[in-house]
């Protein structure tokens, strides 16, 4: 190291000499230089010029050349280092223990084994946690797929009996209605050839627009007993509303179905064009436990 050191400061002042000189010989030919004036390539004060050029470079490249080899001798004289640290360990042991050396070395060995016990011992700790993670995920994920199963077959069930959700867990069937009807008796001429015109009299009836039946079912598909009530809105062509009827039912019990017939006043003269279901409320009730 100490040889490429010393190398890399005699390049270093070869290279100031040859600078200074190149210096030294430039200034008086720029001196006698006129402006516009030109020298030939030829000229021996170039040729000089450019030799002592070309001698920098060559320097410049074994600087480089020498850099590289003394990163790599600094990098070999640490590693050299480090062996040797580790012998003078093992001698400076060796010394101290003497003939007991061979009984250090099996307590060392010993105690590298239970470390490495160790080590393992933990590693399979730590393997034994991530496997039980990965258990209670599994766990996790399988009763969050079967409880989806479940829901998804009771959510079947209700539409396969006719009923749609409205929200808050509160489904209804499919709603019929009906209109009332007046008896009439209607008169018609006809014709009969041998007997002229006559009057005829034929029974008919009259559609009361202005009634409504309606009848249907809601389920409470919560697991809570709850108050539900119900809204069913008519509207006309036009989105007025025509008609309306509020159903309520108290202390509804999960998964059964109540029915409901109810009679509306409609403000229309012809049937109605469009209607609408929502939940108004749906609050839990509070059963108290016997003995309190």
């Amino acid at each position: 190291m100490k040889r490429f050191s010393s190398q890399l400061i005699t390049i270093r002042h070869s290279l100031i000499m040859l600078g200074i000189v190149t210096m030294l010989i430039a200034l008086p030919t720029l001196a006698q230089e006129e402006p516009g004036s030109r020298q030939t390539p030829s000229s021996p004060m170039q040729k000089q010029v450019k030799g002592l050029l070309d001698e920098i470079n060559r320097q410049q490249i074994e600087i480089e050349v020498l850099r590289t080899e003394l990163a790599d001798a600094q990098l070999n004289a640490s590693r050299a280092n480090r062996d040797l640290a580790v012998l003078q360990k093992f001698i400076e042991d060796y010394q101290q223990l003497g003939t007991a050396y061979e009984e250090y070395q099996g307590v060392r060995d010993i105690t590298e084994r239970e470390a490495r016990a160790r080590e393992a011992a933990e590693a399979r700790k730590r393997y034994e946690q991530i496997k039980a993670a990965k258990r209670e995920r599994y766990q996790e994920a399988r009763a969050a797929r079967k409880q989806r199963r479940a829901e998804q077959s009771r959510l079947d069930r209700y539409r396969k009996s006719g009923f749609s959700a409205l929200g808050l867990d509160v489904y209804a069937s499919r709603i019929s209605y009906y209109y009332s009807t007046k008896d009439a008796t209607k008169t018609r001429i006809d014709y009969q050839s041998g007997f002229g015109h006559y009057l005829r009299l034929y029974p008919a009836y009259n559609i009361d627009y202005s009634k409504m039946t309606v009848s249907g079912s809601i389920l409470n598909a919560s697991a809570d007993v709850r108050n539900i009530g119900v809204a069913i809105t008519f509207f006309d062509e036009s989105g007025n509303q025509v008609g309306h009827e509020i159903i309520q039912v108290s202390n509804a019990r999960p998964d059964v179905p109540y029915p409901f017939t109810s009679t509306i006043d409609m403000a229309l003269n012809r049937a109605f064009d469009s209607s609408s279901t929502y939940v108004l409320y749906a609050d839990v009730v509070e059963i108290e436990e016997e003995g309190e």
